[in-house]
């Protein structure tokens, strides 16, 4: 008989498949609703808390107040018990929700940040959740007076194409009181880049709808209207010509903005050495998705708004 050599098959091992990775919007909603299942399960608990408090505190009362001594200083002690559970309770889960909506903002603004300057062209991103803008750092720029007030968060800096810029989303708030609510002046992302432009003055870029103007320049009283159509006004020193300033390439960039859906306007701003934008947006670009999921198509069609702004205010 013939011996017979016999080769065992290697055995493949296949590595598991990780599949793609979630988009964006579907990590965001996972997050949501999380979040929002801990707010409705806190309330829901706090509720039936308060019932049984309610409840409890009723008995007490009647033992209270009852000529027994014995029932009286039982009322006392359980009194004495609610008393503490909820300085207890209170103590325990004061932080709790606050801190898992400040965690949820945090990884929103990240998520959302990722996408906004992952595009080529950006590079040395930097975020501190912390940072804040000054009223002086928008005030100065000459499209808006009057207010008395800023709110800032998700400051990003970096660069695009070589120049630095700074991203924020922001409000200017008008003086205000209880009896009567003004609008905000402005409401939306702003950015702000250094040029090599070299004139005096400022010119300013407004797009916006004819139908319904909102966060106009208002800081205009030392200019004259260069240009005007229904959706578009330049404003800039009398009789100057700001063709003779800003390069084509700028304004037929510029020019591509179309306010429609959730953007309501658009201020460009032009000095010799900076430039500043200021697009107005609605509440579902702007608000941290919470009751609602996150509306990203209306997201990255604000990402072409601001890739438009951003090509422009970087040519030279």
């Amino acid at each position: 008989m013939s011996d017979i050599n016999i080769k065992e098959k290697e055995e493949v091992v296949e590595e598991p498949s990780l599949g793609d990775p979630k988009p964006y919007y579907e990590e965001i909603e996972e997050q949501r609703k999380a979040l929002y299942k801990s707010y409705a399960t806190s309330r829901r608990i706090s509720n039936i808390l308060m019932f049984v408090m309610v409840a409890a505190i009723a008995g007490v009362m009647f033992m209270i107040i009852s000529n027994n001594n014995i029932l009286r200083i039982v009322g006392y002690v359980v009194a004495g018990l609610l008393l503490a559970g909820m300085i207890i309770y209170y103590v325990l889960n004061r932080k709790k929700l606050p801190n898992k909506v400040k965690d949820y903002v945090a990884f929103v603004s990240a998520t959302l940040n990722k996408e906004m300057f992952s595009a080529q062209g950006f590079g040395e991103i930097e975020s501190n959740p912390d940072d804040r803008l000054q009223m002086d750092d928008l005030i100065g720029d000459g499209v808006y007076v009057e207010a008395t007030g800023i709110n800032s968060r998700n400051i990003v800096k970096g660069t695009y194409k070589g120049h630095h810029f700074t991203y924020s989303e922001a409000a200017l708030l008008r003086p205000s009181s209880r009896k009567q609510q003004v609008p905000p002046l402005f409401v939306g992302r702003y950015i702000s880049m250094p040029n090599q432009m070299k004139f005096d003055g400022r010119f300013i870029f407004n797009f916006r709808n004819p139908k319904q103007p909102l966060d106009v320049p208002n800081a205009i009283t030392d200019l004259s209207v260069l240009e005007e159509k229904d959706e578009f006004v330049v404003y800039g020193p009398e009789n100057a010509n700001y063709h003779d300033v800003i390069d084509n390439k700028i304004l037929s960039q510029l020019k591509k903005i179309e306010i429609q859906d959730h953007l309501l306007n658009v201020n460009v701003v032009f000095w010799g050495g900076h430039t500043a934008v200021y697009l107005s947006y609605d509440d579902p670009i702007l608000s941290v998705p919470f009751e609602k999921q996150f509306d990203h198509v209306a997201f990255e069609q604000s990402l072409k708004d601001l890739m438009i702004c951003f090509d422009a205010i970087s040519e030279e």
